[in-house]
């Protein structure tokens, strides 16, 4: 039975096995670490106990040891330099992994070298060293999901006849859909957001199954043109008009109404657009990734 345990490095166009059983190298031990916790705690001053208020998770310590072998048919000093590029630390390369489980699912970390050694002692064989930081500890699942609500068409006022009892006709425009966003995933959901125009006060809300409601509002003074969007990042909590850093939105945003997301797994949390001034074409894309532990 084969096994489907795989990993590799990529960085741009480039990538590195981290197993190559037909080059001569082989993973003798792979530890994806576990995710610090960043504890948030103070003694309680006339109680036993603590008051915990920790919720968020810390970088975490990967490293893998590699072993290439002359006589399985490894250049072994060239397999050592072969990860030298994935070990420089201002760079930031991708692991990719696959595990014996299910599906055979696929996950991404993305790091930062902390250690890179292998010591230099015959002909036969050479023990590699590799370690990274992982800043952000969630291990993401390489596809992209997204999720498209609109906010329809403004309706305005319609004819009015000059008849005895005028009548009123509302006019025409397309109506408002609302999406799901839903993740397979062990950790909370914050999506990106893109707001495509024309709007104006644009009100992006997502409610979760128990009535939660999480808001990005913007004023409603604020107007995003036809043609044009906002990209919003509910995670890094930024917002640029047309994905330009220097037309920074943060200004815009009805700050006492905004309440960021982190929307539950799984389970449907329903995302809906509203705003003035709108047409059949005005809409919010939310992109995620779903997070895992391992």
């Amino acid at each position: 039975m084969t096994c489907v345990r795989q990993a590799w490095l990529t960085m741009g166009a480039a990538t590195v096995q981290l197993h190559d059983e037909a080059a001569g190298y082989f993973v003798t031990s792979l530890d994806l670490g576990s995710p610090d916790v960043r504890e948030v705690v103070n003694p309680r001053p006339d109680a036993d106990g603590i008051d915990d208020r920790t919720r968020l998770l810390g970088g975490r310590v990967v490293s893998v040891d590699i072993s290439a072998i002359s006589d399985a048919g490894a250049q072994i000093d060239a397999v050592a330099a072969s990860f030298a590029p994935f070990m420089v630390p201002r760079a930031r390369p991708v692991l990719h992994y696959v595990l014996d489980r299910p599906g055979a699912p696929e996950r991404t970390l993305i790091v930062r070298a902390s250690a890179y050694a292998f010591k230099v002692d015959d002909d036969h064989q050479r023990d590699i060293q590799l370690q990274w930081i992982a800043a952000d500890p969630v291990a993401r699942d390489p596809t992209v999901k997204t999720a498209t609500a609109t906010a329809g068409g403004t309706v305005g006022g319609g004819r009015v006849y000059n008849l005895a009892f005028p009548r009123t006709y509302p006019a025409g425009g397309g109506s408002p859909s609302a999406a799901i966003i839903h993740s397979g995933g062990d950790v909370a959901v914050q999506p990106a957001l893109r707001i495509y125009g024309p709007i104006t006060g644009a009100r992006v809300t997502i409610t979760t199954p128990d009535a939660t409601s999480f808001q990005v509002w913007f004023v409603s003074s604020f107007t995003i043109g036809a043609g044009a969007f906002v990209d919003v990042d509910t995670n890094a909590k930024t917002a640029y008009y047309n994905g330009d850093r220097t037309q920074n939105m943060l200004g815009r945003l009805d700050w006492p109404n905004v309440r960021w997301p982190v929307l539950p797994v799984g389970v449907d949390n329903t995302m809906t657009l509203t705003g003035n001034a709108t047409t059949g074409i005005t809409q919010v894309v939310a992109t995620w990734q779903d997070g895992y532990l391992s």
